[in-house]
């Protein structure tokens, strides 16, 4: 009966880790968006991390996060299922797609 009872415990114990949200970092970096396409799950968030020498933004109908300074980041958590092409605002050609599960 011990045993069961271990077992049992375990297996919700699992189950509770791995639905637990996570934190995903996307990086901007000579003038790209890395990695292009990110999958995550409703509830996990995202940081962006601007690591270039001038402002960047996250940018597509669902989020904005404004502007990103220069060695600055932003977070946004994802609740929304569906794939989300975005960019920069400044710079047209960074472009990535968030894919939310």
């Amino acid at each position: 009966m011990l045993a069961l009872s271990w077992i049992v415990c375990t297996a919700v114990s699992d189950a509770a880790v791995r639905s637990r949200p996570k934190t995903h970092t996307v990086i901007m970096q000579t003038m790209e968006f890395r990695p292009k396409m990110l999958t995550v799950k409703s509830g996990d968030s995202i940081v962006w991390v601007n690591k270039d020498l001038v402002p960047h933004t996250a940018t597509t109908d669902s989020f904005d996060s404004m502007t990103i300074p220069a060695g600055k980041s932003w977070t946004y958590t994802a609740q929304t299922k569906g794939d989300f092409p975005y960019g920069c605002t400044f710079h047209p050609t960074m472009r990535a797609t968030l894919q939310v599960r």
